[in-house]
């Protein structure tokens, strides 16, 4: 079955770090994003995706805007160049909003909600916002966590879940992950089984 028949599609919305870094396990990234988007166009047609990266150069590159799984190209190492620092609470802030507006915008328009999975990819701490401070940013999670969005945070910093946790993210919801090949391979593999799971039990 690849529809859903109550017409609340899944709204998978990818905030990801591409700060300096990240270098290390570009490849990795790549590779693991790539077999994700597969593994969720195999799943079905009842998601669209928003993919954003960031960096303290440009913290909200919009490189997908609610497009249909289907028709999403691969990342490569031409549009995944790390970069910068890592202003996580900024991008994090801009993407809430975009997504808000995105949403109210469907429903002025007569379209269905959808089911909002936020999922944050970073490899280390926050150190460049300048918009966004920690505690506007949990409670603009809470908020959002309480109308039915779900946050997803993989990180590979030393204290994901205090990190995750003092953004508002659920502790069930937070998988830290090696920043090498096989960590980010495992990070992408569990992300994907687990979205899909979540897709099917809609359905």
């Amino acid at each position: 079955m690849t529809t859903n028949p109550n017409n609340r599609n899944t709204h998978i919305v990818i905030l990801l770090d591409r700060s300096g870094s990240m270098e290390s396990i570009a490849t990795d990234i790549i590779g693991g994003y790539n077999q994700f988007i597969r593994g969720q166009a195999d799943a079905g047609t009842d998601a669209r995706v928003t993919f954003v990266q960031f960096d303290s150069e440009n913290p909200q590159e919009v490189i997908v805007a609610g497009a249909p799984i289907a028709e999403l190209v691969p990342l490569t190492d031409a549009t995944f160049v790390p970069r910068g620092g890592t202003p996580l609470l900024d991008a994090t802030g801009q993407l809430i909003a975009r997504v808000e507006a995105h949403q109210a915008a469907r429903i002025a328009a007569g379209l269905p909600a959808e089911d909002i999975v936020f999922v944050s990819i970073t490899d280390g701490e926050e150190n460049s916002s300048q918009e966004f401070t920690l505690d506007r940013i949990r409670r603009l999670v809470t908020e959002k966590q309480a109308q039915g969005w779900t946050f997803v945070f993989l990180s590979a910093a030393l204290d994901v879940y205090g990190e995750a946790a003092a953004m508002g993210v659920r502790a069930g919801s937070t998988q830290a992950f090696a920043a090498n090949a096989v960590g980010t391979a495992m990070a992408f593999r569990d992300l994907d089984l687990k979205m899909t799971q979540f897709r099917t039990k809609k359905r």
